[in-house]
């Protein structure tokens, strides 16, 4: 911890505490997307995350304290119906793992991934 404060004082630039506070109220989601630097990747991880909304009538972020296991089966099962190629489902699925994941980890929902 020393070496973090001690490199502070060499006159780097710090955040105010209005940065400070705005960087704090970004929203977990928006993280997440920001570390994709793929943006091919980025695009089909948002149109996946779109499609799950969609499916289980996500209207924004927050509401995904509420998702279960159940929900991502049965979207699971409806990726199927749709004749999606396996690779496409498991790609499907994995954007979602990975934005629970970092829910998780940032304490924006508790509980589990489902």
């Amino acid at each position: 911890m020393h070496e973090l404060t001690k490199a502070n004082q060499n006159d780097q630039r710090r955040l105010t505490a209005v940065e400070f506070q705005t960087l704090a109220q970004v929203p977990a989601a928006v993280e997440w997307f920001a570390n994709l630097d793929n943006p091919r990747i980025r695009r089909a991880y948002q149109n996946d995350l779109e499609d799950f909304c969609s499916f289980i009538g996500l209207a924004s972020a927050d509401e995904f304290r509420v998702v279960t296991r159940s929900h991502v089966l049965a979207w699971r099962a409806q990726l199927e119906h749709r004749g999606l190629a396996g690779a496409t489902i498991r790609r499907k699925l994995a954007a979602l793992a990975s934005l629970f994941d970092h829910l998780l980890e940032s304490n924006a929902i508790a509980g589990g991934n489902p």
